[in-house]
């Protein structure tokens, strides 16, 4: 059985994926970890979900082929890929580690977005 892997890797991954989204002439606007570990109720093994949005809203169809792009070029030591529905941007890093990138509008960021702090907040 493997290792998991101590959040500061994700912790640096999260940081490289960040600065490459928003030096990349993406359009980025906001970006933020969602899901169990932006809560910290995650098991060693879970992924790191990321929540984005992008200036002007684009479709994920229209967005993700270059995000996809990007990611894979910068990258070389991770499978980027889409999911199965298009709903979100796998990248798997070949020594560990699974981030999963929404692209949500800006008012759905910033609902969740809102969600996330309020639940800190309370319970952190």
């Amino acid at each position: 059985m493997e290792q998991p892997l101590p959040d500061s890797y994700y912790q640096a991954r999260w940081k490289r994926i960040v600065n490459v989204m928003k030096t990349s002439n993406l359009g980025l606007s906001r970006i933020a970890p969602a899901g169990s570990r932006s809560k910290r109720q995650h098991r060693p093994d879970s992924d790191y979900d990321v929540i984005f949005t992008v200036s002007g809203n684009p479709s994920r169809e229209e967005f993700y082929p270059d995000l996809i792009e990007v990611l894979q070029s910068n990258f070389d030591n991770a499978d980027v890929y889409p999911g199965s529905n298009y709903h979100v941007v796998h990248v798997d890093f070949h020594r560990g580690g699974k981030f999963d990138l929404v692209l949500l509008t800006e008012s759905n960021f910033d609902r969740q977005y809102k969600s996330i702090k309020d639940f800190k907040r309370k319970n952190l």
